[in-house]
């Protein structure tokens, strides 16, 4: 009687089961490089400009090499760049406009004469907009006048004001109108030009003797956004570190 081996019996496959040894295509050139990094793999798999034979051997189609590779995938860093210029102008514009806000009021506040005005009636806009799946904003604008006087001169202006909020999973709330008719209000006006007037406003108050939390906190934001930029900078600059190797 004829018996087998545990050793027999879990021989491997015959040597004609093994995957067919890589061909390059008619035209492609082979690189001088070895390279079996895992950028190598995934241009590879993911691009026709080059092949990787899965033991560092590489080889490139016709009218490709390393350094066309290298400025193709080092595109990220211009793209980095770019998306950089804009948040940075973004920021400026939103801070510049702050701070001369915050300039106006000092100035009236400095230079002019506090009053008190009332308000009259109050029109009142609601708007809500869906920004994702669970999320919606509500924005409420009021619309009044305010009436006060300066030097003997009695004044009506136009006040405006915009508040939003966000709320999940809740039915339609939008925020209170900023006034009431009737409500008085503390103001800065130009005994000069009597129509130049600033509301009254704690925060402004507040930041009278230093930079506006306003311009602080956009800042701070553009500089939260400005890691993006650098994530995508940094890969750029990886990919043509890597493309010079294959």
């Amino acid at each position: 009687m004829i018996t087998r081996s545990k050793r027999q019996e879990s021989a491997p496959s015959p040597i004609g089961d093994a995957p067919a040894p890589f061909t390059p295509p008619e035209g492609w050139t082979r690189s001088p490089n070895v390279s079996t990094s895992r950028f190598a793999f995934e241009m590879s798999n993911t691009t026709g400009w080059y092949r990787n034979d899965g033991q560092g051997n590489g080889y490139f189609a016709p009218g490709w090499d390393s350094e066309r590779i290298a400025r193709r995938t080092g595109v990220l860093r211009w793209i980095a760049v770019a998306l950089a210029v804009i948040m940075i102008a973004g920021g400026t514009i939103l801070a510049s406009v702050q701070y001369g806000e915050q300039i106006e009021y000092n100035h009236l506040k400095s230079t002019g004469v506090q009053t008190t005005g009332v308000v009259g009636p109050v029109t009142v806009e609601h708007t809500s907009e869906q920004t994702r799946r669970s999320s919606r904003s509500y924005t409420t604008r009021s619309t009044s006048v305010v009436e006060y006087a300066v030097g003997g001169q009695e004044m009506r202006e136009e006040i405006t004001a915009s508040s939003s909020t966000r709320i999940r999973r809740s039915p339609d709330r939008y925020p209170e109108p900023a006034w009431t008719q009737g409500q008085e209000l503390a103001l800065y006006t130009d005994p000069e030009k009597p129509e130049r007037f600033v509301l009254v406003h704690e925060y402004k108050e507040a930041d009278a003797d230093s930079l506006p939390r306003g311009v602080i906190i956009i800042m701070i934001i553009t500089g939260v956004l400005l890691l993006l930029p650098l994530a995508l900078f940094l890969a750029g600059m990886r990919n043509v570190r890597e493309a010079r190797k294959l």
